[in-house]
């Protein structure tokens, strides 16, 4: 059943519904109207029970009303609106164009007729039907305060309300509609110049010039609140009502609407006690406040005025009132190792402290911040003498032979493990802040042509004494679940679980001639159901990471360690935490696409090439009809069900339109998904001709006076290959499961994976039926062409000399992308790619000289068979092609 509900036009009576506030009018449908709302209009709901999906439960109570056209009719200020209805059901919602959308089902409608009257009520029938049950929802959907425009305290709020009777199985509860107008909006809290309030924060940062909007628009995702001490469960100490004692630790300031031009905006201020909430929670009007902001231009400061959200009921009677919430946030222009709030601020409330709603001044502070959008932020290191006694310069470098990634690339963030000494692990992810005194942007956004252009640069070109860089870092991960207790391996010799975060603020040093980086780190454990705010720190750390280099020849992945300075003995010592990280550098992906585009032209080069060979072979076979039927049975069958089982597997993705299937683009601009195409086609081409090829031996076998005595041959040559197939794979599975058990990656260990290697094994040696039945001959036909034997040959071992190549070229971890000798599909090691070349290669040699001299040449002569079989004479008819 599709997740999604879609509107039908059904014909139900407007004037019996809503007649008696919006007479009925006759529409004019060749002039086109405006409306107030605007034409994506977000809002929320509450209620809907008895829909599937608009339960309580659901994560998101969202929806966005999206107007397509307003029309005018034959009254004056009636117009006639149609729209579309669409309510977030689950998972995640976002208005804007372009949104990431992730499990979202939702409502949409479209009425059969709808009117308007400027600062009265408009009203629309709905009806609604689930795709898959058919079934049907009549509705009326009513819209309060809808004008043509908007301050502060307007909310268009509302009602969607079923037309069934309630022991009706379409009937729902109703749906109370809250939205914030967004068209004509007039900026009236911040309209004029604001008081300087109580706050006595230092001067801080302006955003660039014309990026007021995209600096501030989600500005806060996490403002953590820091409340009076002398605050009590029967004190008032938050602007917004709650239970007793209800102090939430958590704020978000999200924008819902910008003036570039006057710098200011709309936003909604929402509290909470999770930090994820503005990604995950619903929205409550009772934890949420709305106001308007202003840049002050000669404090560099964000002024804001909020106002409460009354519900006096339901979101459709919502009111909003008490505006003497006040909020100055300003951002520092210096950071340094314990010094990184992006965002400070104080919040109080306008009111005297006799007053019912007075709560005491709460400050503020986060560290989420746009924060590449003040170009003149600093930092101040002042633990780099530090850094260097804790990591002297090395005298024996070996400076030049090995590149390391350059200091402002994006190869020095990375996600990373953190292992404790108990085995437990925990996830996180390192970024740069800054690198000597420029800021590093960790998403790429704003660095410079100048500093891009130097990311793959040769460090051997650089001196030990400009090679080593101040550099300063987050990082913060999930720490591992430890046992409950003291224990000197417990951060903070306390018990803490996989929720709570550890955040390192380091600085230090990075030589990029060795790929060292050492750093002294200052670090707080936020722990589940704490405030962030009363967190204190431990600036008794250092962190050593070794960067691999570029090629990774020697070392595949980041390595490193967090270390306690602080003697064993000292409450916050901890155990050595390992640090490793996979993270794939950005030369190395390039390399990596480059070889995803290699390896698609050698498959499609390798399927025409076997095309080609196979063609070589039906063209000997005409001109030689009669060696036919001494061309192995058992050879082409392995050979045509090598080019079959491929296809089998693929089938769908050659001939089917997957919707989910991705394109990805690679470097050369063509697309993986074309390339796959043409060397399927390839593919079929060559299993086409293999199968003709065993169709025209198979005929020949079955004349009279041919097959007899060649299928007695061949019985004898099938049976051995299976005696020395079966010993093989019986060996293929031992020597998997010892290589399975011998790792340490947690592989498990698969008898049909082996097996799988193995059917490669027998392709690659594909000529032993060949062999075998012209020693059982022991005859000299030449029933194969040389560029066939010696073509297919090298076809199947060229993966081979390709992976010798690619292993040291490519990174491991990239194995998985690899569509040209897949290393589960044959045996591929450096020892393998040795001894299966040569095997091939000497099964080749073996087929040369059985048909120079005859089939037991290479054997000795007293296992030769004494007497050699009679060539039958072939059938004089011609082949048929």
């Amino acid at each position: 059943m599709n997740s999604s509900w879609h509107a039908f036009a059904k014909q139900i009576s407007y004037s019996d519904h809503c007649a008696s506030t919006v007479p009925e009018a006759t529409l004019n449908v060749y002039t086109l109207a405006s409306m107030p709302l605007s034409e994506y209009q977000a809002g929320y709901y509450t209620g809907g029970g008895n829909i599937p999906g608009l339960s309580s439960s659901s994560k998101s109570n969202s929806f966005s009303f999206h107007v397509s056209d307003v029309y005018k009719t034959n009254h004056d200020g009636v117009l006639k609106v149609e729209a579309n209805l669409r309510f977030g059901i689950s998972g995640y919602d976002y208005y804007y164009g372009g949104g990431y959308r992730y499990g979202q089902a939702h409502l949409e409608a479209t009425p059969e007729r709808a009117a308007y009257v400027p600062r009265r009520r408009a009203k629309s029938l709905i009806t609604f039907r689930l795709e898959g049950d058919s079934l049907n929802l009549d509705v009326v959907l009513k819209l309060n305060n809808v004008s043509t425009s908007a301050k502060i305290t307007s909310l268009f709020t509302g009602i969607l309300e079923s037309l069934s009777t309630p022991d009706d199985k379409n009937y729902f509860d109703a749906i109370s509609i809250l939205m914030f107008p967004k068209r004509n909006y007039k900026y009236s809290l911040v309209s004029g110049k604001l008081s300087n309030g109580k706050s006595n924060l230092p001067l801080g940062l302006a955003p660039q010039s014309q990026s007021f909007c995209s600096a501030f628009r989600n500005l806060g995702r996490a403002l953590y609140l820091n409340y009076a001490p002398d605050c009590s469960p029967v004190k008032i100490c938050t602007p917004i009502s709650g239970p007793s004692g209800y102090l939430p630790p958590v704020m978000s300031l999200d924008g819902i609407g910008c003036s570039e031009g006057e710098r200011k905006m709309r936003v909604l201020l929402r509290f909470s006690n999770d930090s994820d909430f503005w990604y995950y929670g619903k929205f409550d009007p009772n934890s949420t406040l709305v106001g308007e902001a202003m840049w002050d231009r000669n404090k560099n400061r964000l002024q804001i005025k909020a106002c409460q959200i009354n519900l006096a009921g339901s979101f459709s009677t919502a009111r909003v009132e008490d505006c003497s919430v006040h909020i100055e946030l300003m951002f520092p222009a210096v950071w340094s190792i314990r010094e990184r709030d992006g965002i400070l601020g104080h919040l109080w409330s306008e009111k005297s402290r006799k007053e019912l709603s007075y709560f005491p001044d709460i400050t503020l502070q986060g560290t989420e911040s746009s924060f590449w959008k003040f170009p003149d932020l600093k930092y101040n290191y002042t633990e780099i003498e530090r850094v260097r006694k804790l990591c002297p310069v090395k005298t024996d470098l070996k400076s030049g032979r090995e590149r390391y990634p350059n200091w402002y690339s994006q190869d020095m963030r990375f996600n990373m493990l953190v292992k404790d000494s108990e085995g437990k692990i925990g996830s996180g992810y390192s970024y740069p802040l800054f690198v000597d005194n420029q800021m590093y942007d960790q998403y790429g956004y704003s660095m410079s042509v100048s500093r891009t252009e130097n990311f793959a640069i040769d460090t051997s070109s650089t001196s030990s004494s400009n090679a080593r860089f101040n550099i300063s870092y987050h990082i913060d991960f999930t720490g591992p679940q430890h046992v409950k207790g003291k224990s000197k391996n417990a951060l903070y010799n306390q018990s803490w679980s996989s929720n709570d975060q550890v955040e390192i603020s380091a600085e230090g040093v990075y030589d990029a001639e060795t790929g060292e980086l050492c750093m002294v780190g200052c670090k707080s454990v936020i722990s589940t159901g704490k405030k962030r705010a009363n967190t204190s720190l431990d600036c008794e750390i250092v962190i050593r990471l070794q960067f691999p280099p570029l090629s990774k020849r020697r070392q595949d992945h980041i390595v490193g360690t967090i270390e306690s300075t602080r003697k064993s003995s000292d409450p916050l010592h901890f155990e050595r935490l390992n640090v490793t990280s996979d993270s794939p550098y950005e030369e190395e992906v390039r390399r990596s696409i480059l070889g995803m585009d290699i390896e698609l032209s050698l498959c499609l080069a390798s399927n025409t090439f076997l095309c080609i060979f196979i063609g070589l072979q039906i063209l000997h076979v005409r001109r030689h009809p009669e060696v036919l039927p001494f061309i192995s049975i058992a050879m082409l069958v392995i050979l045509t069900l090598g080019h079959a089982i491929p296809l089998v597997l693929n089938f769908e993705a050659l001939f089917l339109n997957d919707r989910n299937r991705q394109h990805i683009s690679l470097g050369s601009g063509q697309w993986l998904e074309m390339n796959e195409v043409l060397v399927r086609v390839a593919t079929m081409i060559a299993f086409l001709m293999q199968f003709r090829l065993l169709q025209l031996s198979w005929a020949a076998r079955k004349k009279d006076g041919v097959g007899a005595g060649l299928w007695f041959q061949e019985k004898k040559a099938l049976i051995v290959s299976l005696l020395l197939y079966g010993i093989g794979a019986l060996a293929a599975i031992i020597f998997s499961w010892r290589s399975h058990s011998n790792d340490t990656d947690g592989q498990s260990f698969s008898i049909l994976g082996g097996l799988k290697c193995y059917a490669g094994l027998i392709l690659d040696g594909f000529l032993l039926p060949q062999i075998l039945l012209n020693v059982f001959r022991n005859s000299s036909e030449r029933a194969l062409s040389g560029s066939f034997y010696l073509g297919m040959t090298l076809v199947r071992l060229l993966p081979h000399g390709y992976d010798l190549y690619r292993t040291r070229t490519y990174s491991s971890q990239f194995y998985g992308s690899y569509i040209y000798g897949t290393p589960d599909r044959d045996f591929y090691s450096t020892a393998w790619d040795v001894v299966i070349p040569l095997g091939g290669l000497v099964f080749a040699a073996v087929i040369f000289l059985q048909q120079q001299f005859c089939g037991a040449c290479f054997l000795p002569k007293r296992f030769r068979n004494s007497v050699a079989y009679q060539k039958v004479p072939a059938a004089v008819d011609d082949v048929p092609a």
